[in-house]
């Protein structure tokens, strides 16, 4: 437990200084408090185009936070060459893999709580306070970004950060339209596009099921079903995604 606490806390360190999580930040920052004033120019009911577009930029500099930093982690330890010493102590590759994402789930842990905190303040000043849905939306968003930096380990224990940016892009844009994709298979007359829109649905992750934002938004209450189902989802998908990363890093050479 030591071991994974230290490393853990190491890269939590590495995270906080590094210059992306900051510009991504303060880019998110920004939209945050500007959508404050499309309300002024916006035809209907301003104040959920405000909530949208905040909550929008919270979902989506998130995880650009989790893609960016996750596909390094592993690639940053071979650059430096630290990896070479970690290999040579009696530390198992999965708890260096596992503490490594620790580390980086405090990191954006730490940054849903201060956007959380922002949109909170604005949205208070203009509107009224968030009712609990929104809350329970970014719980549910801290899920998918588990599950996405679970995919960037998965990708950056083999590969460069440019080859791990671009499956991890991939698997989060497809994600996301998984429904789609399922609802594309099953209109479709070809048998070998069902198929392949059948397997993509089961074996890629359902990203849209942690999405409740738009409940948020309209002050709907969130099924406890709803929740659950995802918080179950999600743990038992980066379960699975980590084992697999991890034993890929284990079959991985570093002499």
């Amino acid at each position: 437990m030591n071991r994974l606490l230290a490393i853990a806390s190491n890269t939590f360190r590495e995270a906080i200084r590094d210059r992306v999580l900051y510009s991504i930040l303060f880019f998110a920052a920004g939209v945050l408090l500007l959508s404050v004033t499309v309300s002024e120019i916006t035809i209907g009911d301003g104040e959920k185009v405000v909530r949208s577009i905040a909550q929008g930029a919270i979902r989506l500099f998130s995880s650009g936070i989790a893609l960016f930093l996750g596909v390094g982690l592993v690639y940053k330890e071979l650059e430096r060459k630290t990896i070479y010493t970690i290999a040579s102590k009696p530390i198992p590759r999965w708890l260096f893999l596992l503490g490594k994402y620790a580390g980086l789930m405090g990191v954006l842990a730490v940054e849903l709580i201060l956007l959380g905190a922002l949109y909170t303040v604005v949205i208070s000043l203009q509107q009224e306070f968030p009712p609990g849905a929104v809350f329970i939306s970014w719980l549910m968003l801290y899920l998918e970004l588990g599950l996405l930096t679970a995919w960037a380990l998965l990708f950056s224990s083999y590969s460069s950060p440019t080859t791990a940016t671009f499956f991890s892009l991939a698997v989060y844009v497809i994600g996301h339209l998984a429904d789609d994709i399922a609802l594309f298979g099953q209109n479709t007359a070809n048998e070998m596009l069902q198929t392949l829109s059948q397997v993509l649905y089961w074996l890629l992750p359902n990203f849209e099921l942690f999405n409740a934002s738009e409940m948020a938004v309209h002050g709907m209450a969130i099924p406890s079903a709803h929740f659950f189902g995802a918080l179950a989802y999600g743990l038992g998908y980066s379960t699975i995604v980590l084992v697999i990363a991890a034993r890929v890093l284990s079959t991985r050479d570093f002499k």
